[in-house]
């Protein structure tokens, strides 16, 4: 099993994540990805909704689905890859 990306718990299942690393205007700062997510942090992502939830690590925000930000289409929340 994998572990998850944020907090290297197991078990871990992939989702679709949308991420935002830096000014939300900015279109190179979106970018998508398919990650392991523990129960956990998925329910951490769900319940921050549309404010996407902030690591503090690294100052990224990251929200479940690919439909947020410059990415066009449903937000397909929680869809897992």
């Amino acid at each position: 099993m994998p572990a998850c990306t944020f907090c290297g718990r197991t078990p871990a299942v992939t989702f679709a994540l949308t991420a935002c690393s830096g000014d939300p205007k900015d279109t190179a700062s979106w970018r998508r990805e398919v990650l392991s997510v523990c129960p956990r942090c998925y329910r951490l992502l769900a319940q921050a909704g549309d404010a996407g939830r902030r690591v503090k690590a690294t100052g990224e925000r990251w929200w479940l689905g690919h439909g947020r930000g410059r990415f066009e289409g449903p937000r397909n929340d929680g869809a897992r890859a």
